[in-house]
């Protein structure tokens, strides 16, 4: 079934009986004569509360509203004001595209010949018949459908319409007669209209008006067309851009219905948007559209394709009866191309997004598998990552139970909670389910169907809504661990399903090394905390549980952590008497004594030897302490049963309390270990209590640092070239960026993503930026200019500088105190949700841009809503973040640059490409037209900046790389091989 959207719902919900071009002339006359508050007074007159500016975006309203517009026109204009309006609509106030039509013609008959074909363009209520019609005269029967109440008004609005028709060639306007009039109750209102054909002295104005009308509104036509198709991929959800395309499809044509199917190229249902039809008519027509059948005369129909592909058909419709202009067809398929272009730029973004998605998912998958460090990790990984890996909808991780014979999910991703549960909850028997023996016998992948599984996984993949189901094996050599499970609940088609296939069996090899990394490193950790003897936690553990302890201390106020420290007395003696066997044997006894001794939350652990140490928290008081103490004593007290004799020993206990916030664990545990030998020393198996251990003191913290980084001369501007490689003569320096780094006195120079974080949390960034951007100004002022050209300098600002009440005056300041031109500096901003909502954003990059300054959108493309900016932002420069040209020459990576700077062109904004590492990357820039690039292939940052020596190394390194790379394809012609000094050379390679 496709997915059908009515975009109804987002308009006015209101019948689409009238254009809001007939609403756009009504209220255009209203402010010519009264101004904005007129036309906000009518408007609340009619009872409409729409905006202006949503009447337009609308595009139809329903005939009563309509009706109630004209009263309220008229009441506040007076009588025939309805006529002048619409005899106004001679002067420039058509519709572009039916301006444009107009002006095509000869003569005013031509034009009455014609208007029966114009009127649905403007009313689905009436229908205009021409009875009769000759050179100066012509007999019109207009007719309002049944179900609507005829308006006088209406009529006298069609009057003046219909009259100012010869005025178009520069003639008077036609007389006109009401011979019947349907408000009378006659079945049409009959208008008689004559006029003449005699020119005035001043008709060759008329008509020189006439012809440049036709071409403005040709102008107008091709410019709503463009802008059309930058506000139509101006969102990052495909529904939305789609939905887009059918709103503002009335660009081009108008028609009271729109229809556009599109199949999508990744499978699935069909999507089906629509204007002006009922879902069960838009249900009923998309199928013949998608399948090229004929919709009738009364609809116009192209394709929406570009060179690369064809994504659909749109469809503008007419009611049953009327005919389309002729012009009609040539306008949609003009608007169809833009639209295809915008949907081949959004696919480009879409794909690379989905790669580079997939991509980092995977980079992602590994190292969090590399660091995982428990089976149920690496099952909670590999389901979070499979969704975006394979393109499912919900993934889950089983594990194998071999001593049960069946599988168990313990990860899942997608799932509603009540589904989740089920999932968790039901155990998948080998015996009951002849698909999991299959799995076990064949190690093979395969696919479930719910309709076509075993009555157990019906059951689980009903209640789960998990249809179609590919199940892969996570094997350790022949020994099944588990499986991996990608869920699609809508149709799977067989091409989706050949490359989940492939993308699986990545994520099955990794999975299943994982988990048998996981295995054994529980394994092996187990073993590396804990003592072989015994079983306890060994010193190592011991010390990290009691640090978390410590740590802890801050949620539990009133209370302290306890050390106790326990050491055998005459332990050695046992050794000697009865031998190490025994001696093994006792310290097991006493380990299982200690444990039936203490709460269930506390930590015992095997020091070494005949040491062990009892962690206890939430201690209230010292009495508490000593008590606990006190039974460990007693219990070691009874007689142990060793090599056929009881054997009587005891222990000394030394006993460490710590309380309030922080505190450190091996301080502790050597406070509790000197009272131990105090109790040794006052006479064995006695309790010694340690005093408290005072906190530690501990480094200033950096946050500290960082707010007098500033004052103290920490920080510093380095500068990364920005340079024209498509001037004369070479590559030229035209700018740079300046970086801030922070020379700190313990750390040495830390790059931003090592303090800049802190300093957006602290509320330090506008500080820091406002620093930068005057420094930076200071720099630019003392470079060399290495040509006629001025170079400019770009300092990158945080979102919460961009509207701090200081930047524009700092601003001001440095420009004035280093005599700079406002346009040598650009001021860059990352796009972000924080930013496009924060207030009054646009109105401060509206401020600065009035300044001379310029404004460049950084890391353009992974943000949100990218191209959105690019009409909601008022910015000069957009910079191509560096994840789009690592990939170059790649053809999706050429083919989506490409389309940004093909976009950027058409919107007139500069392109600044970074990251450019390569001479292939730099070669495919060029060659794609980009000007500017930034990276470094053609020089790093760095804290001095000579514009001059740049500019030669970079022309000297690129004639050397470009003759290495003619002799080293030369060399391969010829067979012959070497080492060459193309490494040395490459900048890639350099410190």
């Amino acid at each position: 079934m496709p997915i059908v959207t009515n975009m109804g719902v987002a308009m006015l919900a209101e019948a689409r009986e009238t254009s809001s071009a007939t609403v756009m002339l009504v209220l255009r006359f209203v402010r010519e004569r009264g101004g904005v508050q007129a036309v906000a007074d009518v408007l609340a007159a009619a009872g409409i509360t729409q905006s202006v500016e949503e009447l337009e975006e609308a595009m139809w309203i329903g005939y009563d509203t309509r009706i109630r517009l004209f009263e309220a026109v008229t009441d506040a204009l007076g009588p025939g004001t309805m006529f002048k309006i619409g005899e106004s609509a001679a002067a420039d106030r058509f519709h572009p595209a039916i301006a444009q039509l107009l002006s095509a013609f000869a003569s005013p008959r031509a034009v009455y010949y014609q208007l029966p074909r114009m009127v649905p363009k403007f009313s689905t209520t009436s229908s205009l018949a021409l009875v009769t019609i000759g050179p100066t005269d012509a007999t019109l029967s207009f007719h309002l459908h049944d179900g609507y109440a005829p308006s006088r008004l209406d009529c006298e609005y069609a009057q003046g319409l219909f009259s100012a028709v010869p005025r178009i060639f520069g003639l008077e306007s036609a007389h006109i007669v009401q011979a019947e009039c349907q408000s009378d109750g006659n079945p049409a209102c009959v208008y008689r209209l004559t006029w003449s054909r005699r020119l005035h002295w001043w008709s060759w104005r008329s008509g020189r008006r006439a012809a440049d009308r036709g071409f403005a509104a040709l102008r107008e036509q091709v410019q709503r067309i463009q802008l059309a198709e930058a506000d139509l991929v101006s969102s990052d959800d495909i529904g939305e851009v789609l939905a887009r395309i059918v709103g503002r499809a009335a660009a081009a044509v108008l028609a009271p219905s729109y229809l556009f199917v599109v199949k999508p190229t990744h499978g699935g249902a069909p999507l089906v948007h629509f204007l002006g039809l009922t879902d069960e008519r838009a249900a009923e027509l998309a199928p013949r559209l998608l399948e090229g059948d004929s919709l009738g005369s009364s609809a116009v129909v192209v394709d929406v394709a570009s060179t690369r592909q064809v994504h659909g058909r749109l469809a503008a419709l007419y009611p049953r009866g009327q005919r389309p202009m002729d012009a009609d067809r040539a306008l949609l398929e003009a608007y169809a191309s833009h639209a295809a272009a915008a949907l081949d730029l959004f696919t480009a973004l879409e794909d690379s997004r989905r790669e580079e998605s997939r991509s980092t998912a995977l980079l992602a998958l590994a190292n969090e598998l590399a660091t995982a460090g428990s089976t149920s990790g690496v099952a909670d990984i590999i389901a979070a990552a499979l969704p975006t890996i394979v393109e499912c909808d919900a993934a889950a991780v089983l594990l194998w139970d071999a001593g049960l014979a069946s599988l168990q999910a313990v990860a899942c991703d997608g799932f509603e909670p009540d589904e989740r549960q089920v999932l968790l909850a039901t155990p998948i028997p080998a015996s009951t389910t002849p698909e999991l023996i299959g799995l076990l016998t064949n190690h093979e992948p395969v696919l479930i169907r719910a309709d076509e599984a075993s009555p157990l996984l019906v059951q689980l993949l009903g209640a789960t809504r998990a249809p179609n189901v590919v199940v892969v094996p996570l094997l350790d050599g022949d020994l099944l661990m588990g499986i991996a499970a990608a869920v699609w609940r809508g149709h799977l088609t067989p091409e989706v399903h050949r490359a989940a296939l492939t993308r699986m069996a990545g994520v099955s090899s990794q999975g299943a090394t994982a988990l048998q990394n996981a295995r054994l490193l529980a394994t092996v950790r187990h073993q590396s905390l804990h003592d072989s003897l015994t079983g306890l936690p060994n010193r190592v553990l011991f010390a990290e549980r009691l640090d978390q302890a410590l740590g802890e201390n801050r949620a539990h106020a009133g209370t302290g952590t306890v050390v106790m420290f326990c050491d055998l007395d005459n332990f050695k003696k046992v050794n000697d008497d009865l031998g190490h066997g025994a001696g093994d044997e006792l310290l097991r006894q006493v380990a299982a004594r200690l444990r039936s001794e203490v709460r269930p939350g506390d930590t015992i652990g095997r020091l070494g030897g005949d040491e062990f140490a009892v962690l206890a928290t939430d201690v209230p008081c010292q009495s508490t302490a000593l008590e606990m103490a006190g039974r460990i004593v007693d219990s070691l007290n009874v007689p142990f049963h060793l090599a056929g004799q009881d054997l009587r020993i005891s222990t000394s206990v030394g006993v460490a309390i710590y309380t309030g916030e922080g505190g450190r664990g091996e301080r502790l545990l050597a406070s509790a270990d000197t009272a131990m030998y105090e109790a040794k020393r006052t006479g064995r198996n006695q309790i010694a209590v340690s005093g408290e251990t005072a906190s530690a003191s501990s480094q200033p913290s950096l946050e500290t640092e960082l707010s007098v980084a500033i004052d103290r001369n920490e920080m510093r501007l380095h500068f990364q070239p920005v340079l024209n490689i498509s001037a004369a003569g070479g590559i030229r320096v035209v700018g740079a960026e300046g970086l801030i780094r922070w020379n700190h006195p313990r750390l040495g120079l830390l790059a931003p993503a090592a303090f800049l974080p802190l300093a957006e949390e602290t509320g330090m960034i506008t500080k820091l930026d406002l620093w930068a951007m005057e420094n930076a100004c200071a720099a630019l002022a003392g470079w060399a200019q290495p040509g006629d050209e001025p170079l400019h300098v770009a300092v990158n600002l945080a979102s919460a500088t961009l509207v701090d009440p200081r930047l524009l005056p700092t601003v001001r300041a440095a420009l004035t105190r280093n005599h700079l031109s406002p346009r040598r500096l650009i001021l860059e901003v990352v796009e972000s949700r924080a930013l496009i909502d924060l207030p009054g954003v646009v109105e401060r990059l509206t401020e600065l841009r009035q300044l001379g300054i310029r404004i460049s959108l950084d890391d353009f493309g992974t943000g949100f809503s990218t191209l959105a900016w690019l009409n909601s932002l008022p910015v000069d420069q957009i910079k191509i973040d560096r994840t789009f040209i690592m990939d170059i020459p790649a053809r999706s990576s050429v083919a989506l640059v490409q389309g940004i700077l093909a976009l950027a062109q058409k919107l007139d904004i500069e392109v600044v490409a970074e990251g450019v590492e390569t001479v292939d990357q730099l070669d495919t820039l060029s060659e794609s037209g980009c000007a500017l690039v930034q990276g470094y292939l053609l020089g790093r940052p760095a804290a001095i900046f000579d514009p001059a020596a740049l500019e030669r190394s970079s022309n000297r390194d690129l004639v050397l790389l470009a003759a290495h790379d003619t002799a080293r394809g030369q060399r391969a012609l010829s067979g012959r091989t070497g080492s060459g000094v193309h490494g040395e050379l490459d900048p890639r390679n350099r410190p």
